[in-house]
């Protein structure tokens, strides 16, 4: 399957279910269902493969982000 990226970077899809995140081996996958018009159920998902050292950079920005965005929502 080939997907195709319109527009300019950075690119902005929207997650439609929960995503999640695994490990095989030493690599981190994290699997993002997103929002995709062309296809049958609108839906597909989309695997980020991370070492473990960008997994882990990831995980540190991802706490204080979520707190943020709640503080935000808040208002």
């Amino acid at each position: 399957m080939t997907i195709i990226f319109e527009g300019s970077p950075p690119y902005e899809l929207i997650t439609q279910k929960l995503p999640t995140a695994t490990s095989e081996g030493e690599i981190v996958v994290l699997t993002l269902p997103v929002f995709a018009a062309a296809f049958p159920q609108a839906t597909v998902e989309l695997r980020v493969r991370l070492d473990l050292e960008h997994a882990q950079q990831l995980a540190a920005q991802l706490q204080p982000a979520v707190k943020m965005a709640t503080v935000r929502k808040r208002r």
